[in-house]
């Protein structure tokens, strides 16, 4: 049975697929003179609005995939000593982040309790979605992020669309401007690469639950 996570993501591709094509169709229409009322202006508002719809849907996943380790850690009553070194220290970092370094003090036994609590899914990413802080990510929690370079770009396209979805976000650039420096076929492979890449992150953690990964081994 696939796990909600993934299929929340297929959800949200079909919609950025969705968007994506729409402005590509109204792109060619344009420049067939087709469009009707709608003008060059109007369509940089589409193709910057689509760096929004594509950080949302990459921000929503990847939040999703980290999120469903901890449930499952919840679920399956996975205490804090038998999760590895590496995640250990993480829950121990965020507790502190979260919950401030006197309360984390007065723990006595580190309880299940503990490891759910640490996590805070705003603070996860929080607008700093890119192919670098997934791979730091996933060092703490142990899970693969390899991918096949042709159908994803070992996620490169993430960093331009974070950096200027940032720029939309802080008033950095206008939408005019974002739009002006894509066309839509660029975005829609922009796109489809980085969907790629998170579809490949999402089945690698998945993975990374089949075979419990954030237990501790044995030995350690």
């Amino acid at each position: 049975m696939m796990r909600s996570f993934l299929i929340e993501f297929h959800e949200r591709r079909i919609d950025v697929r969705r968007y994506l094509a729409s402005v590509v169709l109204a792109e060619r229409k344009l420049a067939a003179g087709r469009l009707g009322s709608v003008h060059e202006a109007e369509l940089r508002m589409f193709r910057a609005s689509a760096i929004l719809v594509l950080y949302n849907a990459i921000e929503a996943s990847a939040r999703a995939g980290i999120q469903a380790i901890y449930d499952e850690i919840s679920v399956t009553r996975t205490s804090f000593d038998d999760l590895h070194a590496d995640l250990r220290r993480r829950v121990i970092k965020d507790f502190k982040v979260n919950f401030g370094s006197d309360q984390a003090g007065k723990i006595s036994l580190v309880a299940l309790e503990m490891v759910t609590a640490s996590f805070n899914a705003r603070r996860v990413f929080n607008g700093n979605v890119d192919a670098r802080e997934i791979r730091e990510q996933a060092k703490d929690f142990g899970f693969d992020t390899s991918s096949e370079y042709e159908l994803t770009r070992h996620g490169n396209d993430l960093l331009a669309i974070k950096q200027r979805r940032n720029d939309l976000a802080h008033g950095v650039s206008s939408f005019s401007e974002v739009g002006r420096d894509y066309t839509a076929v660029d975005l829609y492979r922009m796109g489809a690469c980085a969907m790629n890449y998170i579809e490949t992150i999402l089945l690698r953690i998945d993975e990374y639950l089949d075979e419990s990964g954030y237990r501790a081994s044995p030995a350690a």
